[in-house]
């Protein structure tokens, strides 16, 4: 008999923790207005090389999920892919212009921010360390290739 108790006891205490409400909680979701205002919320915590500060509404728009829902937080990963946008351009621009200053803060970005951006995506770390690496050296073909693929559709105020 004790051995049929301790091997029913795990099962008992998942039933336990579920009807506790100890489940795994469940997604929560947020309709056009509010994926907009956490979009404009959260792009203010985020740096902006000059001159390429996204037009927010318009982000939102493209992004958001229209008359449907968006998991909360979706606009996490929006934002730093336009950020990352955003500084792999600004680089450029400060390049062709002769900025140094510019130059340097926007590879000081892209070493040291843009890498830790997406935790759950190590590829796409690699890829920004990689792009760092070789920007340093001189090389935009990697930051090139990130903005022909991910930021034709960002309008920049």
């Amino acid at each position: 008999m004790e051995r049929k108790l301790t091997a029913l006891l795990p099962i008992s205490l998942v039933a336990v923790a579920l009807l506790a409400g100890c489940a795994t909680p469940q997604p929560q979701f947020v309709d056009q207005g509010q994926y907009a205002k956490a979009v404009r919320d959260s792009a203010s915590k985020l740096t902006w090389p000059d001159g390429r500060t996204p037009d927010l509404d318009v982000l939102a728009e493209k992004s958001g999920p229209g008359p449907d829902k968006a998991p909360v937080g979706s606009e996490r990963i929006v934002l730093e892919m336009t950020n990352a946008c955003a500084w792999y351009l600004g680089w450029e621009d400060a390049r062709k212009r002769g900025d140094q200053a510019a130059e340097s803060t926007a590879l000081k970005v892209m070493d040291e921010v843009l890498p830790k951006f997406s935790p759950e995506d190590p590829d796409g770390q690699r890829y920004a360390r990689e792009t760092a690496a070789k920007a340093k050296a001189g090389n935009g073909s990697l930051a090139a290739d990130y903005v022909a693929n991910n930021c034709e559709s960002v309008v920049w105020k």
